[in-house]
Parts: C-alpha cells; structure tokens; sequence
C-alpha cells in the first residue's frame, strides 16, 4: 500500500514528507465548483524522484498523470469509468541508469497520450521526449519536475503532452518554489531556469463504446513494484 514517510534535502524545507507508490496509484477528486464543465486544460505537475537502483536500468515501467471519472473505477481498474493522460515509459519500456556526475537520474525515450475505458485502451505519439527522473541517491538529495498537460477540445474528445525537465538540470534539487514557477508556464516550462523537453500534442477522439463520464479526479498510477516513485508536491493549474 501507498507510505507516507519524510526525506531529509539541503534546501528548504529541511526535511520533506512524500508519497511513495509502488505499483500503486493516486487518486483524488478536483474541487470545480464555479469551474465550467468545458474547461479548456487541466496541467498536473509532480515533483518526486525514483527509489534508486543501485545502478541498474528499470524495465517494464510506465507512470501514468492524468485524470480520471471518481475514485471508485480509476486508471490501474479493469472496470475503468474513464481516464485520459499521458505515459511516460510504458508497459515494454527501459528506464535507463544515468550516473550524473554523482547526482544519477533514470531516462526514458518511450511514451504516449492515452485514454482508458474498462481494460480498452487508445493510444497515440507525437513528437519525441526525453523524460528524466531523479533518484534517490546522489551527492545531494533531489527533487524532479515532471507534467502532464490535458486540453479538452471537446465534451468528448481531449489532447495531451507531457513535459520533462531537462537532463542539464538533473543534477539540482527543483525545490518547491520552482516547482511552481515551472508548473505555471505552459508551452515551454523553464525548470531551475532551463527550458525543459515537451512531446507533441496527442489528440484522443473516442470510437464505439467511449463514454462521456466527467473526468474531475488527478489519477497518478507508477508500475514498478520494486522501485518506488516518491511524490513530494503535487501541483494543479486549471485554464477555462
């Protein structure tokens, strides 16, 4: 089951609590009261980092940020209401082992925007990205940005990008302040003031049988069971 737990970093705060999932998800219902059902983009912005392998590569991942229909049928249920968001990795993808300079990051090249419904799945690429995830270890203790961005073209179709920090940037800790800076930035987000990667914009028109349940609920869901993905803020921006 998902831990709660805190983590010691140079920058302030001092010690920092995290979320940590291991082939587990994250789901928590978005308040949008006075928000117009025909909201224009939803970003969710995580800032976290990967339990450390010791040096090896991480096969077989993905992380999935997006938004989901309840809490009951989210994204990682085979009875899914409905789910829309973005892949970084994927189910036959390898995280690669970075050694930094001393401070490692993992990389991946694999990734797509994606809706779910039940166990039926529709995918797209566009674009290429780099996606790069601190880990645990390093000479500092460090905080990553990453983003997932869901434009709703219509009531019943959505487009989706996700953002990456860049590796240039790895090597520093993405403390809170400019965890938000580069969440509120939309098209070409500056993390620790160096523009990050972004895919191509993925548009997801539904075929027979995709329903219309409201996606109202961030949907956070990392795969690998043996290396966790802890989560030290997370971030929303709504545009209507």
């Amino acid at each position: 089951m998902p831990v709660i737990a805190q983590r010691s970093f140079v920058l302030a705060p001092t010690t920092d609590k995290y979320l940590s999932l291991a082939g587990e998800e994250f789901t928590r219902t978005i308040d949008l009261t006075g928000i117009p059902a025909n909201w224009t983009r939803i970003r969710i912005a995580i800032n976290c980092a990967i339990r450390d392998t010791g040096g090896g590569n991480i096969s077989n991942s993905f992380l999935f940020m997006g938004l989901c229909s309840g809490t009951t049928f989210p994204f990682g249920s085979q009875q899914t209401l409905h789910a829309v968001g973005f892949f970084f990795g994927g189910p036959a993808a390898t995280w690669t082992y970075n050694a930094g300079a001393g401070n490692p990051y993992y990389s991946t090249t694999t990734f797509s925007g994606t809706r779910k419904v039940g166990i039926n799945y529709s995918g797209a690429v566009s674009g290429s990205l780099t996606t790069v995830i601190s880990t645990t270890a390093g000479a500092i203790q460090r905080r990553g940005w990453l983003s997932a961005t869901i434009d709703q073209v219509s009531t019943t179709s959505c487009a989706e990008m996700g953002h990456s920090q860049a590796a240039a940037t790895s090597a520093g800790d993405v403390w809170y302040e400019h965890f938000i800076y580069a969440t509120n930035q939309i098209y070409a987000p500056y993390v620790l003031e160096t523009v990050g990667a972004g895919s191509g914009n993925v548009t997801q028109v539904p075929g027979a049988g995709w329903n219309n349940n409201p996606l109202n609920t961030v949907d956070i869901y990392w795969s690998d069971t043996t290396y966790a993905l802890e989560i030290y803020a997370i971030a929303l921006e709504i545009t209507t």
